[in-house]
């Protein structure tokens, strides 16, 4: 039953720890015996507090490290660009690390090989080139801006 509830509940690993000290703290009500507090309510509401200060120290961490995450050539992103324009054989790529983290990246293509290809399988050939990337590394391509050299000539 013990290892059930850790399977669903994963959070009740970092009780375990408190547990002693939530037992001990359940107040009976001095003028009666059969009012108490339900260990249920002082078990979220320390469970609340432990997750609020573990998730702002790593938004503290997260936000102080990177200045400006666009500005990160990292090998991962190089190795995903020439990937990229050997696959397609654009005429211009650009990859950039959308948090500084390597886990989301913003991706703009211009290539031939685009024309007469529909958005969808514009897309399903630029991860096609970068899918070892994409299984190991990458979380998420947050943007993918897909065009060809008369569409980006267009919009200029």
């Amino acid at each position: 039953m013990a290892a059930r509830t850790l399977i669903i509940r994963p959070q009740m690993t970092s009780l375990c720890a408190f547990r002693p000290r939530l037992l001990s703290s359940l107040a009976f009500s001095s003028s009666s015996p059969l009012k108490y507090s339900p260990p249920e309510l002082t078990i979220r509401r320390n469970y609340q507090s432990i997750n609020t200060v573990s998730r702002r120290s790593f938004c503290i961490r997260a936000t102080t490290q990177v200045n400006d995450p666009g500005s990160i050539d990292s090998p991962l992103m190089q190795s995903m660009k020439q990937k990229i324009q050997e696959h397609l054989n654009a005429e211009s790529v650009s990859v950039k690390d959308a948090y500084g983290d390597g886990r989301h990246v913003s991706i703009d293509v211009i290539a031939s090989t685009f024309e007469g290809q529909s958005a969808v399988n514009r897309q399903r050939m630029v991860y096609k080139a970068i899918w070892e990337e994409l299984q190991s590394t990458v979380h998420a391509v947050d943007q993918m801006t897909t065009r060809t050299p008369t569409e980006a000539e267009s919009k200029k």
